[in-house]
């Protein structure tokens, strides 16, 4: 049975998944509008919020804002681990990235 637009047809006809729901908005769709709404109510009313809840507000608010920052060793401290990992297993200090 060779494949070709009748038959490709009727095996559409005879799936099981269903029609392809487009025009439904999605639950990210939603949260973005919820998530605007919200801080639009925050940019009028900002006047209305306590310091603390301020300070609160701008934390989180860059967490998605600013890229976080990767720690990064100094060249002394890697040339102290260097030296404790040549050192013998009883003569060995603390770790001096901790």
């Amino acid at each position: 049975m060779p494949f070709d637009p009748k038959t490709a047809r009727n095996a559409g006809k005879k799936s099981k998944r269903g029609p392809a729901k487009k025009e439904e908005s999605t639950i990210k769709q939603k949260m973005e509008l919820l998530y605007e709404e919200i801080l639009d109510e925050l940019l009028v009313n900002q006047k209305s919020l306590t310091k603390t809840e301020r300070v609160k507000l701008f934390v989180t608010l860059s967490n998605y804002i600013f890229p976080k920052t990767k720690s990064v060793r100094d060249q002394f401290t890697l040339d102290k681990l260097k030296e404790i990992d040549n050192q013998d297993l009883f003569d060995k200090d603390r770790d001096p990235t901790k």
